[in-house]
């Protein structure tokens, strides 16, 4: 995770600030059977790290336990992604740095605190968010808790780690095609000169904080960690063997086999059984390998025919001895290699080095998804729209989990590209048991997405047909979600141009929702769901969620200046909120996105609730030709979604709000008009349209001169927040009455927004 505000760390007299902080606990199995968390920071006497943090314990709880609630506000701190969720605050132990430090227990021992911290630690707290922003894929963590632990050395066999990709996929999504001259065949010459210009300044920036993520996963998967896999290795030198030595025997240095087979074969499939032992406490061992050579081998023992009838000719399941089959494998390869004369040298450095440690062999199983989901839409956040959402993200899971674990299972026994048609009977014997256990066939929705996804996915190679033929009753809910990602993918990715704007895939998706009347998922207080009001209006979805978001942020700035008030009562030095910048940005994003409703009496930005949105003016104009000002109010019927009806009510104060300087004094007046908007797609000029007008002078020294006919034609800019007219009151007097107003349209909004 990480934390708020870096933390000054003296590390052999050295000032180093860090932010980047992670939290270990084990789950362990009792002896009652139940779980608990736990972590001994003495089960790892190699390590010692500034950068782990402990979770304290009461001092009524076992001692280095770690309570429910302590892991959970951890996992809750490491998903606090800003802004969109809140950071969190707590209490924890870090690592004593201090030289001279003799007391054997923490402060936190020493003081009446409930909360303990191991020796060496001592008790602090901080804010915390998602460690993603430093590092979101922690492997080298991974690796240096399991293989640090004291009893890691007890374990004989390497460890496996599991690396869940949600961004590594087994579908085709084709990139659209790059029309732009540069990507063409012949750019032009200033393709190759650099711009200077803010846009692509900041590339670089954007790129480095996206790599950033990233490079630990980067700096341990390239090094030497994860060179020496000794089946890693054989599978390189078959390669080389297969491509430069066709003819080379052998069979001396691997005599394992019940049949001639080429030597990249022998290589690749010992390779193959050294990760089948990893797998299985006493793999079943099948042609081509032979249980009584690798007995007379002195690598296998305890060989009895397998107690399931898995359909095969031999059935024999052998204990391996894999310390010493490893052995005589990496004896092998170094073997072939100088007989063969193969003059890679690194390689046979590696195959060296992989001989020292079995724990060489560790290897990295990266997860891949086979189906589009709803997390990845709205840069990862629309799962959070609906519970059914969520609900079919999980099955597509489960579907991917029962996938790769059968596919690795029987691709190491049965390599597809050697023995398609045994590979194919295991996925199916193998995929049906995992599918019993996981109890997907007592699930109703579950059973549906599991057999659609393998459906789409394995129909041409005809597997996994337990699932799907013939296919389960249909759930409906299941059944939209899956169809609309898979419309929205298609049309999204490899539709017309139109369909490459922004958010295109989420636009397809919402509106084939609405088109099959999908029901979102109740509130629990009953408010409509957001969802309700995204599929009502597919197309200008942004605008519910970009009011919803920008008043959340508001909240929260005037929530933050009580606060600070409330924590020093001197202004001068308290700190400040960005209230007022914030209500501007608010202002700003809910113009850009509104959507006129059916009818309003006003149409601004402001809250439904808020009681002067719709006593203040919705418009205050400035007349330049005779120095009037308008307030006007805009009653507004939205006929489609960008045609509009309004009425307008004005009230104009001849020559401002006090005394004309004009020679000939003037009435204060009152508008009234029937006006025609039409919308257009700029943001720049934003609509256009008309407004026949009555006015009325409240005193007139002629009886029957008060009243005129009169009008304009308008233009508004910047999402209709300013507007534009040029017009007459009297059409019969154009000349003397002639009107050039500038206005500022939505009063209530600003007021409202700049004021929280």
């Amino acid at each position: 995770m990480t934390r708020v505000e870096p933390l000054d760390l003296v590390v052999d007299n050295i000032v180093v600030e860090n932010q980047r902080f992670y939290i270990p606990f084990e789950l362990r199995v009792q002896e009652d059977g139940t779980i608990a968390y736990f972590f001994d920071p003495a089960d790892y006497p190699s390590l010692s790290d500034p950068a782990m943090i402990l979770m304290p314990h009461p001092r009524s709880a076992p001692e280095f336990s770690i309570p429910d609630k302590s892991v959970i506000e951890a996992a809750v701190a490491t998903s606090a992604f800003p802004t969109a969720f809140g950071r969190r605050r707590f209490q924890y132990c870090r690592l004593v740095l201090r030289r001279g430090a003799t007391s054997p227990e923490s402060p936190a021992e020493q003081s009446d605190n409930d909360l303990v911290c191991p020796k060496g630690y001592e008790l602090d707290e901080a804010e915390f968010a998602d460690g993603g922003l430093f590092d979101n894929l922690p492997v080298g963590l991974a690796r240096t808790l399991a293989e640090l632990n004291i009893n890691a050395s007890k374990n004989p066999l390497p460890v496996t780690y599991l690396y869940l990709d949600p961004n590594r996929v087994r579908y085709e999504s084709p990139d659209p095609p790059d029309n732009r001259a540069c990507a063409s065949s012949n750019p032009p010459d200033a393709c190759r000169i650099m711009a200077f210009n803010l846009f692509s300044e900041s590339i670089m920036l954007a790129g480095a904080l996206g790599t950033a993520r990233k490079f630990e996963l980067y700096r341990e998967t390239t090094s030497e960690n994860w060179r020496f896999n000794l089946s890693q290795l054989a599978y390189q030198l078959a390669q080389i063997v297969e491509q430069e030595h066709r003819d080379f025997d052998c069979r001396k240095e691997l005599p394992y086999f019940d049949k001639p087979v080429t030597c990249a074969e022998a290589i690749q499939r010992t390779g193959r059984l050294l990760e089948i032992a990893y797998d299985r406490v006493n793999p079943e061992i099948l042609p081509p390998y032979s249980p009584q050579r690798l007995m007379e081998a002195g690598v296998a023992d305890n060989c009895v025919r397998s107690p399931v009838d898995t359909g095969s000719e031999s059935g024999i399941e052998c204990r391996l001895d894999i310390k010493q089959f490893r052995d005589q494998m990496a004896d092998a390869l170094l073997s072939i290699i100088k007989r063969g004369g193969i003059a890679d040298r690194r390689l046979s450095a590696s195959i060296g080095l992989s001989r020292q440690s079995i724990h060489a062999d560790r290897v990295l199983r990266v997860s891949s998804r086979g189906a589009p989901i709803t997390g990845t839409l709205l840069g990862d956040f629309a799962s959070f729209f609906d519970y059914k959402f969520r609900e079919y993200d999980y099955f597509v899971g489960v579907y991917d989990a029962i996938i790769l674990v059968t596919n690795n299972l029987c691709s190491l026994q049965y390599p597809p590209e050697l023995q398609p048609q045994d590979f194919r009977r295991c996925a199916d014997k193998i995929g049906i048991q995992f599918y019993d256990a996981v109890g997907v066939g007592d699930d109703a929705r579950g059973r549906y997405v599991f057999a659609r996804l393998a459906e789409r996915e394995f129909s041409k190679d005809s597997l996994f047909e337990f699932s799907y033929s013939p296919l389960p009753p249909a759930d409906r809910d299941m059944q939209i979600i899956h169809n609309g990602l898979i419309a929205a993918l298609e049309a999204g990715e490899v539709g017309n141009n139109k369909d490459k704007e922004l958010f295109a895939s989420e636009n397809n998706f919402f509106n084939y929702l609405k088109t099959e009347n999908f029901i979102p998922t109740g509130t629990g207080d009953g408010t409509e769901p957001l969802l309700t009001q995204i599929i009502a209006d597919p197309d200008t979805w942004a605008t519910e969620m970009t009011r919803r978001v920008s008043a959340r942020l508001v909240y929260l700035e005037r929530q933050a200046a009580d606060i600070f008030a409330a924590r020093e009562p001197n202004p001068d030095l308290r700190k400040q909120s960005f209230t007022p910048l914030m209500g501007a940005t608010a202002h700003l994003l809910q113009s850009t996105t509104y959507k006129y409703p059916g009818f309003t009496f006003s149409p601004s930005t402001a809250p439904e609730d808020w009681i002067w949105r719709n006593i203040m003016p919705y418009e205050l104009g400035f007349d330049v030709s005779e120095g009037d000002i308008l307030a006007t109010w805009q009653p507004t019927l939205a006929i489609s979604s960008n045609n509009l009806l309004n009425i307008r009510a004005s009230l104009g104060f001849a020559g401002g709000l006090f005394e004309s300087s004009a020679d000939q004094r003037r009435e204060n007046y009152l508008g009234l008009g029937f006006g025609y908007i039409r919308r257009t797609k700029s943001a720049m000029v934003s609509s256009f349209g008309i407004t026949p007008t009555w006015y009325h002078a409240w005193d007139q020294p002629e009886i029957g001169e008060q009243n005129t006919v009169g009008g304009d034609i308008h233009v508004s800019f910047l999402k209709d927040r300013l507007r534009v007219g040029l017009g007459t009151r009297d059409f019969n007097d154009f000349d003397e009455h002639f009107i050039l107003t500038f206005s500022i349209v939505d009063l209530p909004g600003a007021t409202y927004w700049l004021t929280r």
